[in-house]
């Protein structure tokens, strides 16, 4: 059995320079690796507000095109409204988002060469906080909840335009 362990950590020793090697080093790969973090001139996020319950007025008629909002989780809230909707520009500096409880402010962290966007969402609410970090696609909606009750949601979409 000690065999096969220090065989294993051999191999794996051996493995771990070549992988190291692999990552692109030198301009070129820093050049690369620059011009897939910058956004596309004038990229925008919506911020999407909206009250979830689980009452029977039915959803919003702009929300219903959201199908993320008709899986798990968000599926137990029968009725959502949308409460508002702002347009922030999604650069590195960060831009900030009134909430009916607080604040979102939304930072581009990178953009990958494949298109996605990184971006984190710092929330606030009086002297509680936290950070959320979300990777999407021009127009993929992603959704979180912000405050939640057996009954009742505050659910958060971000879509970058």
């Amino acid at each position: 059995m000690r065999a096969r362990s220090w065989w294993f950590c051999a191999a794996l020793a051996m493995a771990v320079p070549a992988v190291v090697g692999a990552v692109p080093r030198g301009p070129r790969g820093v050049q690369a690796h620059r011009l897939a973090q910058q956004p596309a001139a004038g990229t925008q996020i919506e911020v999407l507000v909206i009250d979830a319950t689980t009452g029977d007025a039915g959803i919003d008629r702009g929300l219903s095109a959201l199908s993320q909002l008709r899986r798990a989780p968000f599926s137990m809230f029968t009725t959502m409204r949308l409460l508002s909707r702002s347009t922030l520009s999604l650069a590195s500096e960060p831009a900030r988002a009134t909430l009916p409880d607080g604040t979102a402010t939304v930072t581009l962290m990178s953009r990958g060469a494949d298109g996605r966007y990184t971006f984190q969402v710092a929330l606030a609410q009086g002297s509680r906080s936290g950070n959320l970090t979300f990777v999407a696609s021009a127009g993929e909606p992603v959704f979180t909840v912000r405050s939640s009750r057996a009954d009742r949601a505050m659910i958060l979409g971000f879509i970058v335009r």
